[in-house]
């Protein structure tokens, strides 16, 4: 069984495809008889009989079918294997880490990963989801490839970023909340009152990458969808990604609360999303083309399946 070679299912599966075992020599250019041996040869490693020889023309025995799936798939592992091999060797990434930060909707980047899937489909890609901030930290230690985060507002000058898109942020709370009772323009001031649901790092030593804090009591978690559990539950209130609650603000399991003004405007501020790398970071191929894919700006070139 150790001496099955590639060679042998070569020849089992041409017999297949071309019907006779003479077609199978003329297409791969031998001699008859070197096809009846390769067979013999495989048939007797496997020790069972693969075709019937007893009819004009070769049929797949009960253990013939029953094998030919099997043979197929390790062709077609064959395949990729060389694909892949070919891929590395002219640069393109075995495998790509992209760190998404929670308050992340994957929907916005899904035609760009779908792209990507087509044009490199042997490279691996691993999607990591982070808290906040926790993506340009990850890039800045070399432990992602990618990040896909909403822009500090200080500039991070080690990183390259693309502009996605921007994010609206809309105070929600529960429809039996005490805020949510209250008409539109309400004074800012009455939320204050109220227990605010934040989305912090814990292991931040300030509070300087949170933004739209006003409430004077604060709840602190780790992430967006522990936030999101606690405002549906009527605990608190507090801002969530406009794409995390649109349905929810659909069936009226949440509601928008609308303060008069927010700091100096009248409605919460909005954040860019981000694709970046670090600037240390050669890119090859793939992450070259994934990062342009979310930001929309492919080259005429390189938008076209490969």
């Amino acid at each position: 069984m150790d001496a099955i070679t590639l060679d042998q299912f070569t020849v089992f599966l041409t017999i297949i495809e071309e019907g006779s075992f003479a077609a199978a020599a003329r297409k791969l250019g031998r001699a008859q008889s070197a096809i009846t041996y390769a067979v013999h040869k495989l048939e007797d490693q496997c020790a069972v009989q693969l075709f019937d020889r007893t009819a004009y023309r070769p049929v797949l025995t009960e253990q013939g079918r029953a094998l030919l799936p099997r043979v197929r798939r390790i062709m077609e592992d064959l395949g990729e294997f060389r694909i892949q091999a070919k891929s590395m060797s002219q640069g393109i990434e075995a495998e790509l880490v992209l760190v998404v930060e929670t308050f992340i909707h994957l929907s916005m980047v899904a035609p760009a990963l779908s792209a990507f899937h087509v044009k490199f489909p042997m490279v691996q890609l691993k999607i990591i989801s982070v808290r906040p901030q926790d993506a340009s930290r990850q890039l800045q230690e070399h432990d992602a490839d990618l990040g896909l985060f909403m822009l500090a507002p200080k500039p991070q000058t080690d990183l390259e970023s693309l502009l996605v898109a921007e994010m609206d942020f809309l105070a929600v709370a529960a429809p039996d909340h005490p805020l949510a009772k209250l008409p539109p323009h309400f004074p800012k001031e009455a939320m204050r009152d109220h227990l605010q649901i934040v989305v912090s790092n814990p292991k931040a030593p300030d509070d300087a990458t949170i933004y739209g804090v006003v409430g004077v009591n604060q709840w602190r978690v780790s992430e967006v969808r522990l936030r999101y559990d606690l405002i549906k539950q009527g605990v608190g209130w507090g801002s969530m990604p406009r794409p995390m609650v649109e349905a929810d603000l659909a069936r009226g399991d949440l509601v928008v609360l609308q303060p008069a003004q927010w700091d100096s405007s009248n409605i919460m501020p909005r954040f860019k999303t981000v694709v970046a790398k670090h600037k240390d970071r050669a890119l090859g191929p793939a992450g070259t083309f994934l990062m342009a894919a979310m930001a929309q700006e492919l080259p005429g070139d390189m938008s076209a399946p490969g």
